[in-house]
């Protein structure tokens, strides 16, 4: 191999590592943002989760407060 082509192999294979780099980097910029949202969509599920229960909750006290009502009429 002349020192031409050994050259031009070099840039490229140089240049293959900078495109590697700033796709690694990209990427991990993407499983960062990734990772967020997916903590906030179990932040969301839990809060619908216990809203559920509290709304159960209330209604299970207004029938026995209902119920209370009923006997001391």
């Amino acid at each position: 191999m002349n020192e031409e082509m050994k050259w031009m192999v070099n840039m490229l294979v140089d240049e293959m590592g900078r495109i590697e780099e700033r796709i690694t980097r990209r990427f991990d910029g993407v499983d960062q943002r990734l990772d967020a949202m997916q903590h906030e969509i179990s932040s969301c599920k839990l809060e619908g989760d216990s809203v559920g229960l509290l709304i159960k909750k209330i209604d299970q006290l207004e029938s026995r407060m209902e119920e209370l009502e009923g006997r001391t009429a």
